[in-house]
């Protein structure tokens, strides 16, 4: 009998029946992941923290570790750096996927009761595309079964079953989303919520140019931008003044992203322009602009000036222009007398008064609008011209409204209700003459719907049994006047806690949970900036399993793994904002120091994590938070030993809690900065002693070539309204009072931090790498230790500077236990 297994990296399947053979027709392209991605599950968050070879290597807390080949085939679990699970070879799974598809191979299996393994025979097939529900909502998935048989041959004969592994890859989520296995090799959990849009990413109409409201001089102007949908883009339609000037039909292709370029000529005076956008399934979408053609005025005609006047008419002549009626020559006989000739005035020239220009009103609603209520009334007037044949309404490139009377009328109202959808919507009047000629206006309206403050825990329901000590919640919160904060408590303490100073409509949470063994109770509340608070509780009970009694026979324990380094390199040079000076040589530094910590270093590429300008992780916030307190966190164990590195800017600002001595606050500058929002876009220094603490790793050094004086000059910048005179390094001494945290900055508080252009770096971190390097093995025993690292950069970076005119001295804060050696000259 097949016992049940618990899973990893999925969910429990709660499959609803395969889809009959004859329309399982679908395939799944095999994903790839990138340092970062995130799995949310019943039992935590695990981050893919490095990529070793073909293997990911997904972690959570508590030394937690799930490792999947590139074709998504479990191949190793580990808790506390022991192995409990793990299958070598990882069997090949064949992609795309497909129903039907199978294969067999031979591995070694290890587990934590026979840590020496035994031999099996692997047989994978993908069983059915079927639907699945999950706490993150019912998604379609291909079932794959993997079954492994102890002692089985290479010929085929059958050996003892050790048990199946089911899991589920949803196409859609881009991700195991389900598996199943015999237990005791790893926890249960599923698939609570997904950190990457399950849906496709919506209709997007980015218009670049022109701009709404803009005046033109040139007659033709050249509408640019581009069109996305994760669904594909079938049509694009670009109209002028209510007549369509381009379309493209892309059904066949359908593509996920379509470029703009269109050149449109305008007449003069005001002109409408919208780019109307539909995707496969027929939804769409508008934007709009109204611009206004200014002919630039002609020249006045030029007059001929006669050198000699005209002589003035004689006594009796005809004015000008009158009619003169000559007699006709007179006939053969006797002369007669001449007849005076017949002067005739000429006739008026009559002129038919010009037709009224036509008005198009819109009285309701105004542009830009913006409404709680779905549904708002459209009034509009159509009047004058030549008559009016036509009123049309479209509402999102949707008709709503048509009216077309038997014969053109002076004027046609248009009163109606118009049903709108969340968002901004796009509203077109347009008025058509006998003659064909179109008169349009334009109104956006955003609805934004009125949503009173609601917690919505997803994940997990309220009186669930768990036999796992990890867990985690997943829940949104909205508010149409904004979330403030977000808090998660567990049994009464608090776990998580999160403000919003811009107060998003809704918040996501998806907090790792650490349960006690009975029952526990977890508390979701949120704030609104008004103060009003919501809260919505559950309870789950931990039942923790009994231990099976121990095997006659004791396994020969594993080696203990031996202790790792692992670092985190980070180097900014450009700056988002204008206000802050870039930095030549601070992405050198970076770079430099990677190379040798992972050449003569003999650190592990993969465990060291490089954020710079030129990496495809930029060193934002975001970003050296997650390197920081994620990364590090989930690799390093124990005994290793952890290095931090920072070139960039430091910046002060006035400290408003009165804890720094000096009364400035201390952060380091991230690529998207604000000078004038430290608080919310910079890190703060006393953030290092959250990291401190969060990483299990008993030694740690911090290298810092930033500077936090405010001065100019140097690695550093000050806020508009901060004015740095006084800087200490009480901050320093309070960051290291734990055992086994270290920090060198590359000089005094008050000092500037030096970038030299003759060296390509800056200074302190020159001195730094040519140390590392094997300068600074100063009792040559092939060692380089933190102490003499330090006695050597900070006695070079003291004489340099004074050579170039500066005054720099590099500072050590901290405290080790015995020497601690950093890398071992000429490699590990």
């Amino acid at each position: 009998m097949r016992r049940a297994f618990t899973a990893l990296l999925g969910l429990l399947a709660l499959a609803l029946g395969s889809i009959p053979a004859s329309a399982q027709k679908e395939r799944a392209e095999r994903p790839t992941y990138a340092v970062g991605d995130k799995w949310l599950r019943t039992d935590g968050a695990f981050d893919l923290i490095r990529i070793e070879g073909d293997v990911y290597v997904f972690a959570a807390d508590r030394g937690r570790e799930v490792h999947l080949s590139r074709d998504l085939a479990l191949t190793k679990v580990v808790s506390r750096g022991s192995v409990d699970f793990e299958i070598d070879p990882a069997p090949k799974i064949s992609w795309p996927l497909e129903v039907g598809k199978e294969g067999y191979a031979s591995a070694l299996l290890r587990t934590g009761r026979n840590p020496a393994g035994a031999q099996v025979r692997v047989f994978w097939r993908v069983e059915a595309y079927e639907h699945l529900s999950t706490p993150a909502g019912r998604i379609r998935a291909f079932r794959i079964l993997m079954s492994l048989a102890v002692g089985s041959s290479g010929g085929g004969q059958a050996g003892r079953e050790w048990g199946t592994i089911q899991s589920w890859y949803a196409p859609d989520a881009g991700q195991i989303v389900a598996m199943r296995s015999p237990p005791g090799a790893v926890p249960t959990f599923r698939v609570v919520a997904f950190d990457r849009p399950a849906v496709p990413a919506p209709l997007a109409v980015a218009l670049a140019d022109p701009k709404d409201q803009t005046r033109m001089a040139a007659e033709e102007v050249v509408v640019s931008g581009k069109v996305t949908s994760g669904k594909g883009v079938a049509r694009v339609t670009v109209s002028l003044n209510g007549t369509d000037v381009s379309r493209q039909d892309e059904k066949a292709a359908a593509p996920k992203e379509l470029a703009l370029r269109v050149p449109v000529k305008l007449r003069e005076g005001k002109n409408v322009l919208v780019v109307t956008a539909v995707e496969t399934d027929g939804t769409t979408k508008q934007e709009a602009r109204t611009l206004y053609y200014d002919r630039p005025a002609s020249p006045p005609p030029a007059v001929a000036v006669l050198a000699t006047p005209p002589p003035a008419p004689a006594p009796g002549s005809p004015a000008p222009g009158a009619v003169v009626s000559v007699p006709p020559p007179p006939t053969a006989g006797p002369p007669r007398p001449a007849a005076p000739p017949t002067v005739t005035a000429a006739p008026p020239t009559v002129t038919a008064a010009p037709a009224p220009p036509l008005q198009l009103l819109v009285s309701s609603p105004r542009d830009q609008a913006r409404v709680d209520r779905e549904s708002v009334a459209l009034a509009a007037l159509a009047s004058g011209g030549k008559g009016i044949s036509r009123v049309l309404v479209t509402l999102n490139g949707q008709e709503v409204s048509r009216q077309e009377p038997r014969s053109p009328q002076p004027s046609l109202a248009v009163n109606l209700p118009l049903t709108l959808r969340e968002g901004p919507n796009t509203l077109v009047v347009t008025a058509i003459e006998p003659d064909g000629q179109a008169h349009q206006e334009v109104r956006m309206v955003q609805y934004e719907k009125v949503v009173p403050l609601t917690v919505d825990v997803r994940y997990p329901t309220d009186q669930a049994r768990v036999t796992e000590p990890y867990s985690l919640v997943a829940a949104s919160i909205a508010s149409s006047r904004g979330v403030a904060t977000a808090s998660v408590l567990l049994n009464g303490v608090e776990v998580h806690q999160q403000s919003e100073r811009a107060t998003p409509r809704s918040v996501a949470l998806a907090v790792p949970l650490t349960l006690r063994e009975g029952t526990n109770v977890v508390v979701v509340r949120a704030t609104e900036a008004d103060g009003a608070v919501r809260q919505d509780i559950r309870t789950i009970i931990y039942d923790k399993p009994k231990l099976a009694a121990a095997p006659a026979a004791a396994a020969t324990p594993p080696e203990k793994a031996l202790p790792d380094r692992w670092a985190v390199v980070i180097g900014v040079g450009q700056y988002e904002s204008p206000d802050v000076t870039r930095l030549q040589y601070a992405v050198p530094d970076a770079e430099a120091l990677y190379q040798v910590l992972i050449g003569q270093g003999g650190f592990r590429k993969e465990h060291v994590l490089l954020l710079t300008d030129k990496t495809e992780r930029k060193p934002t916030l975001r970003n050296i938070k997650w390197a920081l307190g994620t990364f590090l966190t989930r690799s390093a164990k124990k005994d290793d030993t952890v290095v931090i590195f920072f070139a960039g800017h430091g910046a002060p600002e006035v400290d408003p809690r009165g804890i720094e001595r000096d009364g400035l606050a201390k952060y380091l500058a991230p690529s998207d900065v604000e000078p004038d929002d430290l608080y919310s876009t910079a890190l703060p220094m006393d953030e290092l002693q959250t990291v401190f603490q969060r990483i299990e790793a008993e030694r740690m050094v911090v290298f810092l070539d930033a500077c936090y004086s405010g001065a100019a000059g140097g690695r550093t910048f000050a806020s508009k309204k901060t004015r740095a005179t006084h800087v200490d390094d009480l901050f320093l001494e309070r960051l290291t009072r734990s055992k086994g945290r270290a920090i060198v900055t590359a000089s005094r508080p008050a000092e500037v931090s030096l970038e030299v252009p003759e060296l390509g770096h800056g200074l302190f971190t020159y001195y730094l790498v040519q140390g590392l390097k094997g300068a600074a093995d100063l009792n040559r025993d092939g060692i380089v230790s933190l102490q003499e690292l330090y006695e050597y950069v900070e006695q070079q970076v003291t004489q340099k500077s004074r050579a170039l005119g500066g005054n720099q001295h590099p500072v050590m804060k901290g405290e080790m236990e015995g020497t601690l050696p950093l890398v071992k000259v000429g490699g590990r």
